[in-house]
């Protein structure tokens, strides 16, 4: 098991049903409202699912929770807008965090983590901290915590992937990362955007020929049902950014956002063992499952210098100096 000793500092925002400025919070108790477009099991889903349950342990019947998932209101632009504007209190965000703030761009660097222990230590420090002020300034969004997408491999219907020169031509789904998207152009790839939900029936039918993400969602969504090669890339690391509207967050007693906090590092914890547990066990998974599948390891010196060339495009958009502080905390 793995065991993360630091945590960052986690808070939370305000959600849609406002206090009346003559009845106190506590006085009223709080009703919060969360939402995810994942199904049960994917690593957005079970990370607010683990904040909804460690938050009713923390206050009882003090809380009242509306939870929602499977898309019900929507997909995780739609759920953005709705965090932003007090609809929702409370979601977990993948990919798309760099949508709101352009620093989240340094997730899409490739190659540049090798493992967990090195992930926490840059995202529960100065990073972290930084990432969470700069999110609250540009989105009006507190950062609660970070969880686990983590790390991406590349599946296709093409030919397996060991170098740049296999991705040629290679119509590859991404989310909607502007630099996720130009990153893989740069490898020789044909990304196309396309909601997560649409992915397998677009690999059955040919639409595009593969899409990267963790042996977690490859699993949850069956996407090796559709596809002849899995390649274990584990170019990037992609965490789940837990946010909390900041006006609500602000509106909260003390006692109340303690709780919140509370929730949310004891969600932040699950969701990273999750992950964990998950490369663990479910490449056996679905090698058992799915055994016309074919596995292969990259060659990763060879996109090294692609990767270093793609960290200086990405810090045109990112900043540079936080780009390099970021690079200069991975590599620590």
């Amino acid at each position: 098991m793995l065991h993360f000793k630091k945590m960052f500092g986690l808070a939370v925002t305000a959600a849609t049903f406002a206090f009346t400025p003559t009845t106190s919070a506590s006085a009223q108790g709080l009703k919060i409202r969360m939402s995810v477009e994942s199904t049960p099991g994917a690593s957005t889903q079970q990370m607010l699912a683990a904040f909804r349950d460690a938050l009713k342990e923390e206050m009882g019947d003090a809380v009242d929770i509306e939870y929602f998932d499977s898309g019900t209101l929507g997909d995780e632009i739609v759920h953005m807008q709705q965090v932003r504007t007090g609809q929702l209190d409370v979601i977990p965000i993948g990919s798309d965090a760099v949508q709101l703030d352009k620093k989240f761009a340094v997730f899409d660097i490739p190659f540049l983590f090798s493992s967990r222990e090195q992930v926490s230590a840059v995202l529960d420090g100065p990073i972290g901290a930084a990432l969470d002020q700069s999110f609250q300034e540009n989105a009006g969004l507190k950062i609660l915590g970070f969880g686990e997408i983590g790390f991406r491999n590349i599946t296709n219907n093409v030919r397996p992937i060991v170098t740049p020169a296999d991705l040629e031509g290679v119509k590859l789904r991404t989310p909607g990362s502007q630099t996720r998207i130009m990153s893989f152009e740069m490898l020789g790839a044909s990304p196309i955007k396309m909601n997560i939900g649409e992915v397998y029936l677009a690999l059955q039918q040919g639409v595009i020929d593969g899409q990267e993400n963790p042996f977690g969602n490859i699993a949850k969504w069956s996407w090796d049902e559709v596809q002849k090669y899995i390649s274990l890339s584990r170019h990037v690391y992609t965490p789940i950014t837990f946010v909390m509207n900041k006006s609500r967050y602000d509106s909260l007693t003390d006692e109340q956002r303690m709780q919140i906090d509370r929730a949310a590092r004891a969600a932040s914890i699950s969701s990273r063992q999750y992950g964990a547990d998950n490369d663990a066990s479910l490449e056996a998974v679905i090698r058992e499952r799915s055994p016309s599948v074919q596995f292969n390891e990259i060659d990763s010196a060879s996109f090294k210098e692609v990767a270093a060339q793609i960290g200086t495009e990405i810090g045109k958009i990112a900043g540079p100096e936080f780009t390099a502080e970021f690079i200069a905390a991975a590599n620590k």
